[in-house]
């Protein structure tokens, strides 16, 4: 399976809703999709048709078999896992990462994970004791980011992160919530385009039509299949599924 982790380099980006268009934008082309929420938040459900009052989920359980009970499907055919409403330990959430390679399904499925932003993606030498996610060869990272300073500051310390640790993952920036009719976040998008690596050449809309979705527990794709939000959703599915072949 491609293993996709999907996180905001800061909290609020919008990492949930990202998870949840792209998967069933994703799933249009026929394969099987599978989102899982590692975020306390747990709300990622919600994006897929969940009752406002269901609320329980993996972190209910105390192994991944009575956890396999909470799995959904959505009127798209996308297989989703709540994160519950029990607070997760880091031990628990990576144990929840790695047991997930235990789901039988094929090759060309997708596997979308939602991170919390306060956990560091990135691995670090073992003799210093920051949270990282068990990454591995052909895992597909993208840390969400919207055109601002705090941003700005971040990806730069991300950056250097990066260059002291060795990966076999791939890492992407991806611009989300982006204001089309604002100055700076026009000059930062360029900025950002011609000066740093990873970023991806494209950027996601900030949409009224996201909210609208969110309120009817739903997505993009089904509410608003013309909109300028779906076309960005569908741009982020093909820049990944090339990247996933390289």
């Amino acid at each position: 399976m491609q293993r996709i982790f999907i996180k905001g380099i800061k909290g609020g980006i919008g990492s949930t809703s990202v998870v949840a268009n792209l998967a069933c934008v994703l799933k249009k082309s026929d394969v099987d999709v599978v989102a899982i929420d590692l975020d306390a938040k747990s709300d990622l459900g919600l994006h897929f048709g969940l009752k406002w009052t269901a609320t329980k989920g993996w972190s209910n359980e105390s192994t991944f078999d009575d956890a396999l009970l909470h799995f959904r499907k959505d009127s798209d055919g996308v297989l989703f896992l709540p994160h519950g409403d029990n607070e997760a330990t880091l031990d628990e959430i990576i144990a929840t990462i790695n047991n997930c390679k235990k789901l039988d399904y094929k090759e060309s499925a997708w596997i979308l994970f939602d991170c919390p932003s306060h956990i560091n993606i990135s691995h670090y030498p073992s003799h210093i004791n920051i949270s990282h996610y068990p990454l591995e060869e052909n895992d597909i990272v993208i840390e969400l980011v919207t055109c601002d300073a705090i941003c700005h500051s971040l990806i730069y310390k991300r950056l250097q992160t990066l260059k002291s640790v060795e990966s076999s993952w791939k890492h992407f920036f991806v611009v989300n919530r982006y204001n089309a009719a604002s100055v700076l976040e026009f000059d930062l998008f360029s900025l950002w385009q011609s000066t740093l690596p990873f970023m991806a050449p494209f950027f996601i809309n900030s949409d009224e039509v996201i909210k609208e979705a969110t309120a009817n527990r739903n997505v993009a794709l089904n509410c608003a299949p013309y909109s300028v939000a779906n076309d960005d959703f569908e741009t982020l599915a093909g820049w990944l599924v090339s990247k996933a072949a390289n």
